[in-house]
């Protein structure tokens, strides 16, 4: 549940009324993210694996926002209840279309209050070039499939000795915007 301060705080951010932030932001956004953001530094990514993921990877809480489209007011709710806010989006440079919508995002982000990190291309990009990952997670034999549970084992599992350069800049990048 958004308290009324929040939506007040969500439309402002948003330009909207304070009817359609509570809207969006009961109907937007995954159950029970605005109790998952009520801590003090929160990393929002795009999808579960992608939390499953990062999650094994960083000492702070990192939530799934649902796609792309929803940053902005993910953004806004997570600093309406006070997150100190880092947002990993993927750059999709490889398709053409969400790609665009990347961009989109990174402008209505340029303003907010927000360290936005961008991956090239999408998380599996970056992952496919993690050895130990791909091991760990083929080790039960199954099939390159989005399931976080076994991303997040697999991620885990892995040894961050050979994490690709794209994993180890974020995983710096974020970490020590937290210790600054």
């Amino acid at each position: 549940m958004i308290s009324e301060e929040a939506v007040a705080h969500v439309a402002a951010c948003l330009g909207t009324s304070t009817n359609r932030a509570r809207r969006l932001a009961h109907t937007a956004l995954p159950a029970g993210f605005a109790r998952a953001v009520t801590v003090p530094r929160v990393v929002l990514v795009e999808g579960a694996t992608d939390a499953a993921v990062l999650g094994a990877l960083l000492a702070v809480p990192v939530v799934a926002v649902g796609g792309k489209h929803v940053f902005p007011l993910a953004v806004a709710v997570a600093r309406a209840h006070g997150a100190d806010v880092d947002v990993v989006l993927d750059s999709d440079a490889g398709d053409h279309r969400a790609h665009h919508g990347s961009r989109r995002v990174q402008a209505a982000l340029a303003a907010a209050p927000v360290r936005l990190h961008v991956l090239p291309g999408d998380l599996e990009v970056s992952l496919a070039g993690w050895a130990s990952f791909l091991h760990a997670l083929h080790r039960d034999g199954g099939a390159l499939d989005k399931d976080p549970a076994r991303y997040a084992a697999a991620a885990r599992a892995a040894s961050r000795a050979d994490l690709p350069p794209t994993l180890s800049c974020l995983i710096t990048e974020v970490l020590d915007h937290g210790s600054a």
